[in-house]
């Protein structure tokens, strides 16, 4: 049995091709279908910046007043 080789890119570096469902490292073709439909694997799953956005977003949450 063989395996395939491993392989590691940074997420913010990864597109998914929106026509084939490919993940590959071009910002501008797809590595297995030469489509130029992407998307960028950061944006949805880097959740490191998601909250970063969250806690820098300018509001402030204090507890609540009960009477």
């Amino acid at each position: 049995m063989t395996y395939p080789k491993m392989q590691h890119m940074p997420l913010g570096n990864a597109y998914l091709c929106q026509d084939c469902s490919s993940i590959g490292n071009c910002a501008t073709q797809c590595p297995a279908c030469a489509s130029e439909v992407l998307m960028g694997l950061a944006g949805v799953l880097d959740r490191e910046s998601r909250a970063k956005e969250e806690t820098e977003s300018g509001y402030c949450y204090l507890t609540a007043m009960v009477a």
